[in-house]
């Protein structure tokens, strides 16, 4: 037997070509879960399985196939085997054309262990068929029956529906087939000849736009697996640790979420505490319900650019550390301290301290939201207004601004101009 192009060919190049999108599904994916975007990314993940799977398929196609050839290999030199065809309009390939004294066989291989329960590969197999037929008809002006021969590589695949216009056969009894097969068209040298130059002829020019499709498919898939991760990220509020991003949930005064859809982050908001509401060991504090509410108001909903320290942008709770400029270009963190929704809280100097210190200066002598409370029980004698008031008993010294001052008994207190004057006397810093 004359074997005139090599088998499987097309098959591997399927296999490639789901190998790359399995891959290329399988990275974009893993990337997406990293970045908490978890819907899109376990779907992602899903098509990555999806080809992987089809990629495995196709590897038994191409053994399959090299079975079929090996089989065939037998019969006599009156009969030449073309592997791999691309007819002109056709969908996939065929993937063996025997052509023959007894006539024309299409050859579809199926090369799976489980039962057919569907009429797929029998469709397949007539489509490929009577595809051939026309081609022939229509280049070469010759009507012939065109046999449709169905091979299972695997003797324990069956079909569980069955067709007349299909020869259904395993890899032992196939040779046998085709040798005792009788048919009223028989060809002689020429007319074989003629078919199988036709079929050489369309299936290279066939083959090379198939070729130009892949490569072009290839950077397609690759762009639009970026455009579509962008689109995500994008849709998602941004980086949270980039600069413009989306206020999605307001948790309390000074604490809320940025991201938008599958990703979430929580941000604390640098340098400022607002009264408690949510916390689980607290009660509602004074004034707490107007801090969310004002923050909720003024942040929930749009896109703020989030600011970071140097030293750090993490607290214990694992809570990002941000400070939140609005469109117009206003730090919201001071907006806060100017409207008396926050005290200033500084457990290490920051960017901003000076300037949120006066804020609150402000906030306290106009007795706004939360000193609207304490400026009854302010009690700082005016001489020496402004200074840092220690405690003789705790040895803690506060400033103006912090949640104690003005509250230690007169007998208790001792006044310093400056804190490296309270340092040296033996007094630490209160916390707020």
């Amino acid at each position: 037997m004359h074997i005139l192009r090599k088998g499987g060919e097309y098959a591997r190049g399927q296999q490639r070509l789901y190998e790359v999108k399995a891959i290329a599904y399988a990275l974009a994916g893993t990337i997406l879960l990293f970045t908490s975007i978890w819907v899109l990314g376990l779907i992602l993940l899903g098509f990555a399985s999806h080809y992987f799977k089809r990629y495995r398929n196709w590897g038994k196609g191409i053994l399959g196939e090299e079975m079929v050839v090996e089989t065939l290999t037998p019969l006599d030199d009156s009969h030449v085997l073309i592997n791999d065809v691309l007819l002109p309009e056709g969908k996939g390939n065929i993937d063996h054309i025997l052509v023959g004294p007894a006539g024309i066989f299409v050859i579809e291989t199926k090369n799976y262990r489980w039962p057919y329960s569907t009429r797929f590969p029998i469709r397949q197999v007539i489509r490929n068929a009577v595809s051939l037929r026309y081609f022939l008809k229509d280049q070469i002006q010759l009507d012939i029956f065109v046999h449709a021969l169905l091979v299972f590589a695997d003797s324990n695949a069956t079909m569980s529906q069955n067709s007349s216009l299909v020869h259904v056969r395993n890899l032992e009894n196939l040779c046998e087939f085709i040798k005792n097969h009788r048919t009223k068209s028989v060809l002689d040298r020429n007319a074989i000849r003629r078919l199988v130059d036709e079929i050489r002829r369309i299936s290279r020019l066939n083959e090379k736009e198939v070729n130009i499709k892949k490569w072009l498919l290839k950077p397609a898939l690759s762009i639009g697996l970026i455009l579509m991760a962008y689109a995500s990220w994008g849709l998602s509020g941004g980086n949270p640790y980039g600069e413009w991003v989306l206020v999605t949930r307001i948790i309390d005064g000074d604490t809320i979420h940025v991201g938008r859809g599958w990703r979430d982050v929580t941000v604390r908001l640098l340098g400022v505490d607002t009264p408690e509401t949510v916390h689980p060991d607290k009660s509602v504090e004074f004034f707490g319900p107007e801090a969310s509410e004002f923050t909720r108001r003024s942040l929930e909903g749009i896109k703020v650019r989030l600011k970071f320290e140097p030293s750090g942008r993490h607290d214990n709770y694992g809570r990002l550390l941000a400070y939140a400029f609005l469109l117009d270009g206003t730090l919201f963190n001071g907006e806060l301290i100017k409207e008396g929704y926050a005290r200033v809280v500084a457990p290490s100097r920051f960017r901003y301290y000076e300037e949120f210190r006066s804020y609150e200066q402000e906030a306290m002598a106009a007795g706004l939201g939360i000193w609207s409370g304490k400026t009854k029980t302010l009690r700082v004698p005016s001489g020496v207004s402004g200074k840092i008031i220690g405690n003789k008993g705790s040895k803690i010294y506060h400033l103006l601004g912090h949640a104690s001052y003005g509250r230690i008994k007169e007998e208790n207190r001792v006044y310093f101009d400056t804190e490296e004057e309270a340092v040296r006397a033996g007094y630490r810093k209160a916390k707020r």
